[in-house]
């Protein structure tokens, strides 16, 4: 799988971008969509693990390099994810992101709650792993 798909992005996979600077995960982010849900989630992690500033500048840096989904866009599938499977609200909006927009999502790692639910979600909306595509 190349990097040039484009792709809903997770948290995580923009979290991994500020720790691991190879080239796939760059190739993910410069073709990839996000949402504010995943920049906020983004930026409180990297806050309690760095500092502030580190957070702040890197959430600059995303916001005039990722492309960001309109909120009123994914509101309610987000909503109806939430609704109908047990997973973290966060991830809810990035396979909200990845729905509307008819994209696969990317997460850096196989989330329990995800791999529980894989099969009904993938029904939905495709998902895809970082660490089934290294």
């Amino acid at each position: 799988m190349n990097g040039q798909r484009k792709y809903a992005l997770d948290s995580s996979i923009l979290i991994q971008k500020y720790y691991v600077k190879d080239q796939l995960t760059q190739s993910i982010i410069q073709n990839g969509v996000t949402n504010l849900v995943a920049l906020s989630e983004c930026y409180y992690i990297i806050c309690r693990k760095e500092n502030n500033k580190a957070a702040l500048n890197y959430i600059d840096e995303l916001v005039k390099t990722v492309k960001i989904i309109p909120t009123e866009q994914i509101i309610k599938i987000a909503g109806q994810f939430k609704c109908k499977y047990p997973i973290a609200l966060a991830d809810c909006w990035t396979l909200a992101t990845a729905f509307a927009l008819k994209i696969n999502a990317i997460f850096a790692f196989k989330e329990k709650e995800l791999v529980k639910n894989y099969d009904d979600l993938s029904k939905e909306v495709k998902i895809d792993f970082f660490e089934d595509l290294s």
